[in-house]
């Protein structure tokens, strides 16, 4: 199944994936008790995500994502190397869009204990049915553990929490 977006030119939309990075915050690698090489930090995020692959499609959960790609827990990942087709729900208070998203498995973790198997996929292309969606994953997703740490916002962000006021 091929992933296509709309052409949405006058709002800027649909993102190439060079066009959401410059637009996202500069993020601090995570410190962790061993050295990251890592050169963003990667923010919890558990949303259910749903791939296709070899013509059959899985459903698991998220465990965390960053500006380059994002963490499926799963008990049997595919090799390094293989093409994913990825759909993502956002979660209600990230507007519950639905997000289209291509990427190549970067990583493999098999653990010993399964429940810490899964598979880091890096995105090639980020799609979506309408440009709300790709502005939920980029203003959203990237920049909602930042905002939680009172960073300062933009000026053109919604608040996260509620009762916040409006810039």
């Amino acid at each position: 199944m091929a992933l296509a977006a709309p052409a949405l030119e006058a709002s800027g939309f649909p993102l190439t994936r060079a066009a959401a990075l410059a637009r996202l915050p500069a993020m601090k690698e995570t410190q962790n008790e061993e050295p990251s090489h890592r050169a963003v930090e990667r923010l919890p995020f558990q949303a259910m995500v749903t791939y296709r692959l070899e013509g059959q499609e899985y459903g698991n959960l998220a465990a965390d994502v960053s500006e380059n790609g994002i963490f499926i827990r799963t008990f049997l990942p595919p090799p390094v190397g293989t093409r994913l087709e990825l759909s993502v729900r956002l979660p209600p208070e990230m507007g519950g869009f639905q997000v289209e998203i291509e990427g190549l498995v970067a990583r493999v973790v098999e653990d010993p204990d399964p429940r810490q198997n899964g598979m880091g996929v890096q995105f090639t292309a980020i799609h979506a049915t309408d440009a709300k969606a790709v502005r939920a994953l980029v203003a959203r997703i990237f920049r909602f553990d930042v905002l939680r740490r009172s960073q300062p916002a933009t000026m053109d962000e919604e608040p996260t929490e509620p009762g916040a006021p409006r810039r």
